[in-house]
C-alpha cells in the first residue's frame, strides 16, 4: 500500500503547477479585442457651440453696458433747501503722488574695519546752557555720530547721558554741526559710526 502521507509534498507541488498552467492556458485562449477610438459626437458639438455663443453674447452686454453714474453727496444739514450735489466725472482728477528712484543702501562700516577713517574738519564747541550754568549743572555727554560719505553727520545718538536733559541737547546739537573727512573702504566711500565726549564743566 502506498504511502500518502510521504507522497504529500509532491501532490501540493504537482496540483500547483497543474492549477498555474490552466490559468495560463485560459488566458491565452481569450480573443484579443481592439478598443475602438474615442469619437465625439455631433450633439457634443452643438452643445460646445451654443455655450460660446452665450458666453459671447454675454461679453457684449457687459461692453455695451453704460459707465455707472457718478455718487452724489448729500450736503451739511444746515443748509437742507440747497439739495444733492453731484461730481461729474471731469472734477475727479487722479492723484498721482511722484516717486523719486531708490539707489542701493550705502553700506555701514564698524570703525575698526574701515581702512582710511574719518578726520575731523569742523567740530562746533557746544553751547553751556545758561539755565545749567545758572545752576551749576555740569556733566559729560557721550555721542555717537554717523558720517555720512560727503563727512556730514546725518544720525546722532546719546550712548552716556550727562543726567541733565539740557546738556544732552546741547551736545547733539552741536555734534550735528560737526563735519569730517568721508570714511573709505576698499576704494569706495561707506558710513561710519564716530563717538565723541563732550564735557561740561564750569571755570
Amino acid at each position: 500500500m502506498k504511502d500518502h502521507k510521504r507522497a504529500y509534498g509532491i501532490y501540493l507541488r504537482v496540483s500547483i503547477l497543474l492549477a498555474i498552467l490552466i490559468v495560463l492556458a485560459l488566458f491565452l485562449s481569450l480573443p484579443y479585442a481592439e478598443p475602438e477610438p474615442y469619437k465625439l459626437t455631433r450633439e457634443v458639438v452643438g452643445i460646445i457651440n451654443e455655450v460660446s455663443i452665450q458666453i459671447d453674447k454675454q461679453t457684449e452686454q457687459i461692453d455695451n453696458k453704460t459707465k455707472p453714474e457718478p455718487p452724489e453727496v448729500a450736503i451739511s444739514a444746515d443748509n437742507p433747501d440747497e439739495g444733492v450735489i453731484t461730481i461729474s466725472p471731469a472734477d475727479l482728477q487722479e492723484n498721482i503722488i511722484p516717486t523719486n528712484p531708490v539707489g542701493p543702501d550705502i553700506e555701514i562700516v564698524p570703525y575698526y574695519r574701515v581702512e582710511i577713517k574719518p578726520q575731523p574738519v569742523s567740530m562746533p564747541t557746544p553751547e553751556y546752557p545758561p539755565l545749567a550754568k545758572k545752576a551749576g549743572i555740569e556733566g559729560k555727554v557721550v555721542v555717537k555720530m554717523l558720517i555720512d560719505i560727503d563727512g556730514k553727520v546725518i544720525d546722532t545718538q546719546v550712548l552716556k547721558s550727562s543726567g541733565s536733559e539740557i546738556l544732552d541737547e546741547s551736545a547733539i546739537s552741536a555734534a550735528r554741526k560737526s563735519l569730517f573727512t568721508p570714511a573709505r573702504q576698499r576704494d569706495r566711500f561707506v558710513r561710519v559710526w564716530v563717538i565723541r565726549a563732550i564735557e561740561f564743566k564750569l571755570k
